[in-house]
């Protein structure tokens, strides 16, 4: 939906909704201080039937973050159980992701950074790998 519009762009549509979110919430203030005088001195108010109803949306700039967090080298022992099982045969990136239910962009970023650093850890072809031990 959003995929053709750059991020600058959407970043400050997100900015934009914020002041007008808060400049509504400041318009409902001046509202009701207005009613209140309107009614200590006896002056009718405007027919609340004419009056268009004045509502505060929910910000709706990022999603919200998932209940709960992986704990630190969750993955990594996720992705060494899993090449274990796979043997000396080894394990494509592909199938890892199937397997344990994470992103392929995740698991080449991890075999590029942390994977370079796991002893017994062997690329054995395009994105294929085994823990040799």
């Amino acid at each position: 939906m959003f995929t053709s519009i750059p991020s600058a762009t959407l970043r400050q549509l997100v900015e934009l909704s914020q002041r007008k979110e808060a400049l509504m919430a400041q318009i409902q203030n001046i509202d009701r201080k207005m009613v209140r005088v309107q009614s200590k001195f006896g002056i009718p108010s405007r027919n609340p039937a004419l009056r268009a109803p004045v509502t505060v949306s929910r910000p709706t700039g990022r999603p919200s973050p998932p209940a709960r967090r992986a704990k630190r080298g969750a993955l990594k022992e996720k992705i060494l159980r899993a090449l274990r099982a796979a043997g000396s045969k080894g394990a494509t990136i592909q199938e890892l992701s199937g397997k344990l239910r994470v992103r392929t962009a995740n698991l080449y970023v991890w075999f590029n950074g942390t994977g370079r650093n796991v002893p017994g850890l062997q690329k054995i072809g395009a994105a294929k790998y085994r823990l040799s031990r």
